[in-house]
């Protein structure tokens, strides 16, 4: 029932609002301070059919190509999933999660060169991106 009541509540709002409840007293408070930005996450896999990245070539790679790209910043998050390649061979690796924040328009030419290099660098298949529009405030 409440999970009902909250889409209920946050339908008539456009997409640029927040609907907040105070746990205090209870009252929804309307929030239109939070800007719109695009949510960038880059999965790094750290495993080819041939190889290993390991720690230092990865942190040469970040500190030499993504950091000068986004100085203004970004999270890393170590991760481990698994990835089916194209010969059929289940790789199952480490992976860095790249996570930045873009205020609209997206960056995607700084992005596009980052992919291109890691593929290019370490010989890699691919590296997943995924674009999210967000609310953030800071």
């Amino acid at each position: 029932m409440p999970l009902i009541l909250c889409f209920s509540l946050l339908s008539p709002l456009s997409p640029t609002h927040f609907l907040q409840i105070s746990p205090a007293r209870g009252q929804q408070v309307l929030n239109t301070q939070k800007q719109e930005w695009i949510k960038v996450e880059l999965y790094f896999g750290l495993s080819s059919t041939t190889r290993e990245i390991n720690e230092q070539e990865w942190q040469q790679f970040f500190n030499q190509e993504i950091t000068p790209r986004f100085p203004e910043g970004l999270t890393v998050v170590d991760s481990y999933g698994q990835y089916l390649h194209s010969s059929g061979l289940l790789l199952k690796e480490r992976t860095k999660i790249v996570i930045i924040l873009l205020k609209q328009p997206l960056n995607e030419q700084k992005i596009q060169e980052i992919i291109k290099l890691f593929k290019e660098t370490f010989q890699q298949e691919s590296v997943l991106k995924v674009t999210t529009p967000v609310q953030a405030e800071f």
